[in-house]
């Protein structure tokens, strides 16, 4: 009888490991399957190219926006990293399934990855190696224009000016003529836009979310853009040096 009691404790015990390592593999593939390594994150400019043409795949720039402004990949998105990246990330894709390729500053490919992957979003299907530069030296380029506050006001044709900012923040002050359509998700931004031949300047509080919101009108096929550097902030302080 007792050594039955043992053999049968015995093989209780062979089990629970048995469980137990299975339970610990399992776990450890799964976070394994979020991450992605460093060598295969890597693009070539031809691999990037051909991944760009899939329609469900978005090109995603999180270099500065006044940096982006000066050039960037036809048809991308600009979410500054060093900045509310998370926030706008958010509100520009809530779908967390979207297909990245990224445009990042080089000291900053790691800790893109890392954050995206840490904020849900897995599905990211390479950086292009060697950045924007390898973009620049051999294929077509876009730019925008970005004036200064002092610019905006010293022009004639003002065009349309778009204010990007929330409808809380517009009515607490807001240039006048401008049209407040608050930065929301990709799919909907500027669907009440006409294009025409009229210049849409583009401004927010202080510049960052204004780089947002014209790169996503670029990429929808809005020709003449030009983004305000500083934003409301900087409109008000022209208007009171000019008062």
């Amino acid at each position: 009888m007792h050594r039955v009691f043992i053999m049968l404790l015995g093989g209780c015990f062979v089990l629970f490991n048995s469980q137990t390592r299975l339970h610990a593999e399992s776990k450890t593939f799964h976070v394994e399957t979020m991450q992605i390594p460093s060598d295969s994150s890597q693009l070539t400019l031809k691999k990037f190219k051909k991944l760009r043409k899939q329609a469900d795949v978005q090109v995603l720039d999180t270099r500065s926006g006044d940096i982006f402004l000066q050039g960037f990949v036809p048809k991308s998105i600009n979410i500054g990293f060093k900045g509310p990246f998370d926030h706008f990330l958010g509100r520009v894709f809530p779908d967390k399934t979207q297909k990245f390729l990224l445009i990042t500053d080089l000291e900053d490919k790691e800790a893109v990855i890392d954050h995206l992957l840490k904020l849900g979003y897995t599905h990211i299907v390479g950086v292009l190696e060697g950045g924007f530069a390898t973009w620049k030296n051999s294929e077509i380029v876009d730019s925008l224009s970005n004036i200064s506050a002092g610019e905006f006001k010293e022009r004639s044709d003002q065009g349309h000016i778009v204010d990007v900012r929330t409808d809380k923040e517009f009515a607490n002050g807001h240039i006048d003529n401008a049209m407040n359509i608050p930065l929301t998700d990709f799919a909907n931004f500027g669907s009440t836009l006409k294009k025409d031949d009229a210049r849409l300047y583009v401004h927010c509080q202080s510049g960052y979310r204004s780089a947002v919101a014209i790169s996503i009108l670029s990429a929808k096929g809005f020709k003449y853009l030009c983004n305000i550097q500083g934003g409301y902030k900087a409109l008000q302080e022209e208007i009171k040096e000019n008062q």
